[in-house]
């Protein structure tokens, strides 16, 4: 069995107990947004903009690829504003309710907490199980 987690100190880091933290994590992982936001976050330094969120959220969605001319690929703006109204009335709260993530109303950033990297440690541990037979 692949362990989830590095040290017994991150047992409680979403719960009260280890089986509320593992309940939690899998809920936060549930949703396939969450589980692009964190990424994001993570392969941009730990900070992006509402706006690129929607924006890869909608790339995905669509699967495109950004080109030469746009960096928005073929999404179209209906798409990324879909995208953002998911994101900011649903999965970016429940991302910063849980303290993975801090959001900055004003400026509409989002930032990665190191409870986002624990919680994507455990999503990696999660898809290694896939390759086992």
């Amino acid at each position: 069995m692949i362990p989830l987690l590095r040290s017994p100190e991150n047992l409680t880091a979403f719960g009260e107990s280890a089986s509320d933290g593992v309940d939690t994590a899998m809920k936060l992982l549930a949703h396939r947004y969450r589980r692009s936001v964190l990424q994001y976050l993570e392969d941009s330094d730990g900070s992006a903009t509402l706006t690129e969120l929607a924006v890869e959220i909608a790339t995905q969605d669509a699967a495109t690829e950004p080109n030469a001319i746009s960096d928005h690929g073929d999404v179209s703006a209906r798409e990324r504003r879909t995208a953002r109204i998911s994101l900011h009335h649903t999965h970016i709260p429940k991302l910063a309710a849980a303290d993975v993530i801090d959001y900055e109303s004003e400026t509409e950033t989002v930032t990665l907490r190191e409870r986002g990297q624990t919680l994507l440690e455990r999503d990696d541990a999660i898809r290694g199980l896939g390759n086992v037979e």
